[in-house]
């Protein structure tokens, strides 16, 4: 139904545009789970609504783990991901080629991972994830991953990114959150706590287990078309570097204030692909104070209104937070920072519907702490 507070000249739909429900989207997009993320139907809402061919050049400048981008291009439009974490690169740039898995199956049995490992290289403190063996053979894949940039070795990566770490025995490690990677100490702990030590689980079969569910689904026959046209860029998003009026579309989140660190969430998938953990920690922007967030959105959105044609739209997802007792609807801050901006205020469009098993794991309830409503700001380039 449509809402018109006249008073405040406010537009805003409330509704269920997508589902609540989990894993209704392509397989393709369960490869790797990512802190604070949204479901691939929220691009795809946007995407069918305002993209009237396929062809369209669609961008996200806080790219995470690709979900607009691999959404865009199983849809029939070429991506734009750009993030200033390398790891959201390789997240999103693994899937721009998918292999079929009989090729990354014959790619992954054509290695070895029974290499012996020094002891002085073990990293005693990932015993506390691993069973000596399973981390000599990821160590050993570590290896072979930095030699090898074929499309079936990124899967494979990708793959193993995904089992690093979580609750089930089809990880890589001991009892673990899958969700970001805890320090070596808390882990430490959770294994006294449990009464856990780490047992010796295979690398290569729970790679193919994981890659045949992700690939259960077939591509479209044209994604590879549009996504060898996609760009991938490492930059910050109010920074991007790009010149010309090209960009049909842009579906994008941003960091919500202090309430996700990204990169310690991430240390361990860091530390598998050999990103650089400091350089990256000083690109990675997390703000204290609504001032500060509402000043860098508003460069944001400064900066893609530059790359966007004229009649293109420009749709931001954000949430409400809590901050010092107080509920901000950080849908409203949006409006205000893409005042003089060259884009004008379209719509509010809020999605109504119930609690992902996750927000009932973290304890997140309405109103009361983190992320808990996709409120989708949508401005247009008259």
């Amino acid at each position: 139904m449509q809402i018109y507070n006249l008073k405040k000249q406010e537009k805003t739909s409330y509704g269920e545009f997508w589902t609540a429900r989990q894993r209704q989207s392509h397989s393709i997009h369960h490869s790797v789970s990512y802190r604070a993320s949204f479901k691939p139907e929220l691009p795809s809402y946007f995407i069918n609504r305002f993209l009237e061919k396929k062809g369209s050049v669609v961008m996200d400048p806080f790219g995470g783990r690709g979900t607009t981008a691999i959404q865009a291009n199983l849809e029939g439009h070429t991506a734009i991901h750009n993030d200033v974490n390398p790891l959201s690169l390789f997240l999103a740039g693994s899937r721009q080629e998918i292999p079929s898995i009989d090729k990354i199956e014959k790619k992954l049995n054509s290695i070895s991972l029974d290499e012996n490992i020094p002891e002085e290289e073990m990293d005693e403190e990932l015993l506390n994830f691993y069973h000596r063996d399973t981390l000599k053979e990821i160590k050993n894949l570590k290896k072979v991953i930095q030699e090898d940039k074929s499309p079936e070795m990124n899967m494979i990566a990708l793959a193993a990114l995904s089992r690093l770490h979580g609750h089930s025995p089809g990880f890589f490690s001991v009892y673990s959150f899958p969700q970001f990677s805890v320090t070596p100490q808390a882990q430490k702990k959770n294994n006294l706590k449990r009464n856990l030590v780490p047992e010796y689980r295979v690398v290569k079969p729970r790679i193919i287990h994981k890659l045949k569910r992700d690939l259960k689904n077939p591509v479209p026959e044209y994604y590879h078309r549009y996504s060898a046209n996609n760009m991938y860029i490492n930059r910050n998003a109010a920074n991007l570097g790009l010149d010309g009026e090209f960009v049909d579309l842009v579906v994008t989140s941003p960091p919500f204030l202090d309430k996700v660190d990204y990169n310690q969430d991430n240390w361990l998938r860091h530390w598998f692909l050999d990103i650089d953990t400091t350089a990256t920690a000083a690109g990675i922007s997390i703000f204290k104070t609504v001032n500060e967030w509402r000043m860098f959105i508003s460069r944001v959105i400064r900066e893609a209104a530059g790359v966007i044609k004229p009649g293109g739209y420009f749709v931001m997802e954000v949430g409400e937070v809590m901050k010092n007792g107080k509920v901000i609807p950080l849908d409203e801050t949006v409006v205000e920072a893409s005042r003089d901006s060259g884009l004008e205020w379209f719509e509010t469009v809020v999605n109504v519907q119930n609690f992902t098993k996750l927000s009932n794991c973290w304890n997140v309830s309405n109103n009361t702490k983190g992320t808990n409503s996709n409120r989708c700001v949508v401005l247009r380039k008259y």
